[in-house]
């Protein structure tokens, strides 16, 4: 006979299952329970919540405020960069051609104190590019350190913002009285004249990269002419200079170290002086050039003098005289023809007035044409015809 009753009876597969969805309810019922807790806990009475966070939040900054030697991370720009040890790298035969232009300022990150967080700024930082890094030639990459001029006050620097510089590098050289031509461009403003030409350096010395350096011909100013004045005579003008290889090429020179030969201090531009005077074109006189009587039977047929106008160059009270259509100058001395029988030609020096700058010729050549008395009757006599019937 078969038992039936609940007590003994085995639990089936359904059974089972639904027993372990009521424990997953009961899983699911905590878990729900925990979040909405948790949710009071956040929303309930969240004014209060928020009003201490705030007050912890300004008790922390006042702190912070209060603690004066506390560091705070500050951007600081336009510090300037110096560039040192280039005369040792010159004495290790190296010298910079390129790269060096592209950097003259950098940004830092800095940790100041809190006290001088204001204050701080860029000239209470150096930056430096040290080429003693440099060991050979090519390109280069070299670092940029900086710091503090005072790290108690200042604190340190924490990072360089673009930190890193490639240069091109060199052999260095040295040339000697490399010469300075003064190249004349423009015109001379009319009636004037200009003198002596005279520079602050006849030839230069240089030192640079040896491939400059060593093609190196001529140094060249450039003189503009057209912009000169008796009135500010002398003229003086500072000019810059430029270099030039054997076939008259333009050479790159922004990397040269350059001197007046023999001296030690460099220099960019090199001055040039003129005198500039008023010119007057005068005759000279050829009154009473000669003394004496040549040989008996011959006669003076001419008397011509070479150059027969002189050029006078002085200021404009000085000039104005000489201006005049009856101006002249004479020689000082005369011709001595006493029996003379043949031309005589005589070098005299000129009576040059004193208060001139400039004359073109201080001597003629004074040539005194001698004949026989009668051609010079005849030539006389054939002028006069001439003269009669045009």
């Amino acid at each position: 006979m078969t038992n039936n009753s609940d007590a003994t009876r085995v639990p089936t597969e359904q059974d089972a299952g639904n027993a372990g969805n009521a424990g997953n309810a009961g899983k699911t019922g905590k878990k729900e329970k925990i979040v909405k807790r948790l949710l009071n806990a956040v929303t309930h009475n969240w004014g209060w919540k928020l009003g201490s966070l705030a007050l912890a939040i300004s008790l922390w900054g006042i702190l912070i405020t209060q603690d004066t030697s506390l560091p705070r991370t500050k951007v600081i720009s336009g510090v300037r960069v110096s560039v040192t040890n280039s005369s040792a790298m010159r004495s290790n035969g190296l010298v910079v051609v390129d790269g060096l232009d592209k950097v003259s300022t950098v940004k830092l990150l800095v940790s100041v104190p809190q006290k001088n967080y204001t204050a701080a700024a860029a000239s209470n930082y150096t930056a430096r590019l040290d080429l003693s890094q440099i060991q050979t030639t090519g390109e280069q990459t070299l670092k940029i350190t900086a710091a503090a001029s005072n790290s108690t006050q200042y604190g340190t620097v924490l990072e360089v913002y673009d930190g890193e510089v490639t240069v091109t590098v060199e052999e260095y050289s040295t040339q000697a009285q490399v010469p300075v031509e003064v190249r004349l461009t423009g015109e001379l403003p009319e009636n004037c004249y200009g003198g002596t030409l005279n520079r602050s350096a006849d030839s230069v010395d240089i030192s640079g990269p040896a491939s400059v350096v060593e093609k190196a011909a001529r140094c060249v100013v450039e003189y503009d002419q057209s912009n000169l004045s008796p009135e500010r005579s002398p003229n003086a003008v500072s000019l810059p200079f430029y270099f030039e290889d054997a076939e008259g090429n333009v050479l790159e020179g922004s990397a040269l170290t350059v001197t007046a030969h023999g001296q030690s201090t460099s220099i960019q531009r090199i001055t040039v002086r003129q005198e500039v005077y008023y010119l007057a074109r005068v005759k000279v006189g050829t009154e009473a050039l000669v003394t004496g009587e040549p040989a008996e039977g011959y006669a003076v047929s001419s008397i011509r003098v070479l150059p027969q106008t002189v050029t006078l160059g002085g200021s404009k009270v000085v000039i104005a005289p000489y201006l005049a259509e009856d101006a002249a100058v004479y020689p000082y001395d005369q011709v001595n023809i006493s029996g003379q029988s043949r031309t005589v030609t005589q070098l005299l020096y000129l009576n040059t007035p004193g208060n001139v700058d400039y004359i073109s010729n201080n001597t003629v050549q004074v040539i005194v044409t001698i004949l026989p008395e009668e051609f010079v009757n005849l030539a006389s006599g054939t002028d006069r015809d001439a003269a009669q019937n045009p």
